[in-house]
């Protein structure tokens, strides 16, 4: 049996941790638009508002919040002389800064390659919605779900009938 404390707490427990996500946005929100910056340092995220124009930027919380990293207010990387842009250019791209997985976006573009073929060979059953393939033939389709096996007009997407039969049971 569950008592109502038990329920209390255990509903309280997701409402509160939805709650304490909105606080933080919130706070998040309000430095951000007094002009302030987040700190970008992993697992910091510290709100600071340094002065107009300051490019160097210190996480120093002053109760003890910030992490200490020093970055770049402009390009949010660790603090350097000299224009963003120069920097970039130096380790080649942003993009290049990052490790790429060969396989896992080959298996991405592969996926997404899939996708498209199926988008385009497939319509779904009008009753189910099961993607069904039409690789040549007439238009009369049946559904390949056990539990529907509709039978309709892959022309026009109406269970099938003798209008369509008549019509266009051939058409291209």
């Amino acid at each position: 049996m569950i008592d109502s404390l038990s329920m209390t707490l255990s509903l309280a427990t997701p409402c509160l941790v939805w709650y304490n996500r909105y606080q933080q946005y919130g706070a998040e929100e309000c430095v951000l638009q007094m002009g302030g910056v987040l700190c970008p340092h992993p697992g910091c995220g510290a709100g600071l508002v340094p002065e107009e124009g300051q490019r160097k930027v210190t996480c120093e919380g002053g109760n003890g919040l910030g992490c200490g990293f020093v970055f770049c207010r402009e390009c949010k990387e660790a603090y350097h002389e000299g224009e963003c842009s120069a920097l970039l250019e130096a380790s080649g791209t942003a993009a290049q800064a990052y490790g790429v997985d060969e396989r896992a976006a080959e298996q991405a573009r592969w996926e997404e390659a899939s996708k498209d073929i199926i988008k385009k060979t497939t319509k779904p059953c009008p009753r189910c919605h099961v993607p069904v393939e039409k690789n040549g033939g007439c238009m009369h389709m049946k559904c390949p779900q056990p539990q529907c096996r509709l039978e309709w007009c892959w022309n026009c997407g109406c269970e099938w009938n003798r209008a369509c039969m008549g019509d266009h049971w051939f058409d291209v």
